[in-house]
Formats: structure tokens, sequence, C-alpha cells
């Protein structure tokens, strides 16, 4: 097990959820239970009336270091990952048998499209138990499948947990990948890592997608918050989304009628990795869909790659999707600046983590001085020539 990992992102409480970590582990030893980040399965070997605790992560490549979105990684087989510019943006809604500018209803039609155009096998998706309403990593291989997909894509599940069973077991070769932000960049990681073994990853993922996310939410949000607290029984629920324009949790009902529960009392229920996001609009997505900036009943469309102008020309020529150039660039500049102070508050937190190495390596002090002076502002010329000195020296 990677310590980088257990001190930079589960001691701190910044892991994103996304799973990329589960289904790169190459020993197999790390799983989910109810905690913020995967557990870690302690194995034993037997031998006569000894117990032998195996150190499984000592002889290890470390792949969930690669992968985890949460790190920066650098070496010969590491990945560094500049954010991906805007290649279009528009304004978007599902036509066809769905007519609707839900966020999901276009992410739908994406979907539907490169299933029949033969652009995808399958997709790794957010869904929802219906009896239960329990969020769940799902595999989808077929326009079924893909419509009956409920989301919603607030409430976490660990979608990259579900990549094995889906390229090693059902042997999917073209998948799409769609979740929140932080899943897209794991996803990113997986297939940008220069390590050999990550090859069946890197060849099977073809697309991501993103929603727009503030912040993805824990399973309890609808028992100890929906019915308890609001009184709304869980089999009256069709649907839950976030509305970041009205600042609530619109919950809707199958008579139609819809339930608004304000977002100050949601938050209490959010992940706590999502305090470390610094990524709204999806910027390491293929595709990144969401409400703010768009038109009246539509949703804004967003492609950065190649491929994801690929899949909306292609759901555009089976006439499941229809764009408009009019987007209210304020609002997405808005929600780009919230993204640039959570930067911020993320770069504080990776100084408070080398402040503390400091303590005990003099050299890192001048790496201290520096980041410090990005964040606050320049240092007097002779304090700065001081820390450059024990920086180069031996520790004095």
């Amino acid at each position: 097990m990677s310590t980088k990992l257990q001190q930079e992102v589960w001691a701190l409480q910044r892991c994103s959820g996304c799973g990329a970590c589960v289904a790169a582990c190459s020993k197999g030893v790390l799983h989910w239970g109810l905690e913020q980040h995967p557990l870690l399965e302690e194995r034993q070997k037997v031998l006569g009336l000894s117990h032998l605790k195996l150190r499984t992560c000592e002889v290890c490549d470390r792949f969930c270091e690669l992968v985890c979105p949460r790190l920066t990684t650098e070496g010969e087989n590491g990945t560094d990952m500049p954010e991906l510019e805007a290649i279009g943006v528009s304004s978007a809604r599902a036509v066809g048998v769905e007519r609707s500018g839900a966020t999901s209803a276009v992410i739908r039609s994406l979907l539907v499209a490169a299933y029949s155009a033969g652009l995808i096998d399958g997709a790794v998706v957010v869904d929802v138990d219906l009896w239960s309403l329990e969020p769940v990593a799902r595999i989808v291989t077929n326009v079924e499948e893909i419509v009956s997909v409920v989301g919603p894509h607030y409430l976490w599940a660990p979608v990259l947990s579900a990549l094995n069973e889906a390229i090693f077991e059902r042997g999917l070769r073209q998948l799409a990948v769609v979740g929140s932000p932080c899943v897209a960049q794991g996803a990113r990681r997986l297939v940008s890592a220069k390590n050999q073994r990550l090859w069946p990853y890197r060849e099977a993922i073809r697309v991501t997608i993103a929603q727009f996310c503030t912040g993805v939410y824990a399973p309890d949000v609808v028992s100890d918050l929906v019915e308890r607290r609001h009184g709304i029984a869980r089999h009256l629920i069709q649907d839950l989304t976030v509305s970041a324009t009205d600042g609530a949790l619109c919950v809707t009902l199958w008579d139609g009628s819809v339930r608004n529960v304000p977002l100050t009392e949601v938050e209490a229920f959010a992940r706590a990795g999502c305090g470390s996001c610094d990524d709204y609009l999806g910027e390491w997505a293929d595709v990144a869909v969401g409400s703010v900036g768009a038109l009246a009943e539509h949703a804004t469309l967003i492609t950065r790659t190649p491929a994801g102008e690929l899949l909306c020309q292609n759901a555009r020529r089976f006439g499941l999707l229809e764009t408009n150039p009019r987007v209210d660039r304020a609002a997405l500049d808005a929600a780009k600046a919230e993204k640039d102070r959570r930067a911020r508050a993320q770069a504080y937190d990776k100084l408070r983590i080398l402040m503390l190495d400091a303590l005990s390596d003099p050299q890192k002090r001048a790496q201290v001085r520096k980041q410090f002076v990005s964040l606050y502002g320049s240092a007097r010329a002779e304090v700065a020539k001081k820390e450059e000195c024990y920086g180069s020296c031996s520790g004095c």
C-alpha cells in the first residue's frame, strides 16, 4: 500500500471516491466499506500453528498512487495531466424518443447514438436501485439498459471500481465512463499512465463524460434527510437532481410533482473529499454536461477532445441531439472562478503537508518558502536568500 496515498489523501480526507485505486490494485487488497476511502485488507498465511502477516504491498508498482486523481505523480511511470481546453461549447437537448434538456437525458442520447454507431460496446455509469434508492456502479451493454438508467449522478458510488468486471469479466473493449469530474480525472489517469501493465484500461476506455458537479452526496441523504426530515416516502421518489441555480436538491415524485430541499441542508451529506476538488466543469473529461449557462430547457455541452466532438456529431447525425451555440459564458466563468478558489485552498493544503515534512527535513524549507510566496506574495530578499542556503546545504 502506498504510504503517500494513506498520508496525503486518506488521512487528510481528500479521497474523491472515484474507485480508480481499487480497480488498479494488482494485489486485490483494496475494497470499499462504509468509510470515506477504500479499506486495505490484511492477509495472513498459516504455517502450522503460525499466522504470518503478508506484506502484499511491499512488492508492488503502486498503481494506486499512479491513478489517484488527488495525487500528482512524477517519474518514469508517472502521468502529469494538464486540464483540457474546450473545443466546443453549446446549449443542447435530447430529441427523438426523449425530448428533454435535462443533463441525464442529454447524456443518454450521447450514449445511445454512440452504441448504435458501434463507437462503444458498453458504459460504466452511476445508477440507483429503484427499490432502495441506493446508488450503484452499473455496467450497461445495450440500448435498453442505457435508456433505463435512472441516475442520478449526485449520489456517490465508486464508479471506476466496476471497470475490472467490465473489462476482464465481460470482455468490453470500447467503454464510455460516465460520472462526476473526479471520476473522469481518475479514468484519464488510468489511460495516461505510462506503466505498460495498465494497458487493458488504456485500450478499453474510449471516452469519458462528466456532469458539472459541486459535490456528491452519501447514500444516506435519502433516508436521513429526504425521508426523515422532509417526510417524503422513498417509494414515492422517481428521480433526484441538483439545481445549482435554484440552490436545491430537486426530488421528483412519480405523480410529476417536485419537492425542493435546500442545498444548505444537503451539504452536510457531501463527501469529505469534495472539499479538495478544484474541478466543477469537468475539465479532464472528453465531454462535460451541466445546467449552468444553458438556454432554457437545455443543458450546456462542452467538448474538450476529438473523441468528445465525435460523440456529439454522431448524436446529431442520429437525430438524437439538438445544439445551439448560445451559452451564457459569464455564468461558466463564474463557475470556473469558484473552481479557482478551491484550487487555492488545495494549494494551501499542499503547503501544510510540505511544512510538516520540513520539520524533519531542513532541505525542504526552501520549497516551503517558494510555495508560501506563491500563495501570499513576495518575501524579503535576505530571508529568501537565507532559505536558499538551507535548501542547498546538508541541513545545519
